[in-house]
């Protein structure tokens, strides 16, 4: 592979990472849209009708993200506070974990409300 080949392969791969890093964001505030309706402390999936990463907000504020994580012998559901990779601990609930996330933005101990999120909307097969 010459110079010019490694670079564009490189150009590619950072190319990717920013769309991959935009579709998230989008998701993201698609997620705290649907959570600004919601009083309290709701969770809903980052990716509609995919449970397995969930959006955290409190009054539509946003708290974090929560996702699931399988390791063969138990599910936990992992913490991580808004604008942070750091992870705040694992467990045992996705409302667990919420609340986990609302206590350390010092709102305290609350009841979860889930919101499911639009499902995602089968695309129409063109008439041949």
């Amino acid at each position: 592979m010459t110079y010019l080949d490694q670079e564009a392969v490189a150009a590619l791969r950072a190319a990717r990472l920013v769309v991959v890093n935009a579709k998230w964001r989008l998701r993201e505030e698609q997620a705290l849209e649907r959570l600004a309706r919601v009083r309290g402390l709701a969770c809903t999936p980052l990716f509609p009708g995919h449970p397995v990463i969930q959006v955290v907000a409190y009054d539509g504020r946003f708290l974090g993200r929560v996702r699931r994580h399988d390791d063969g012998h138990r599910a936990r559901w992992i913490a991580v506070p808004a604008h942070t990779a750091r992870e705040l601990g694992a467990y045992r609930t996705l409302h667990g974990a919420a609340r986990a996330l609302s206590r350390r933005s010092g709102h305290g101990r609350h009841r979860v409300t889930d919101h499911p999120g639009e499902a995602p909307q089968p695309s129409p097969l063109p008439m041949s």
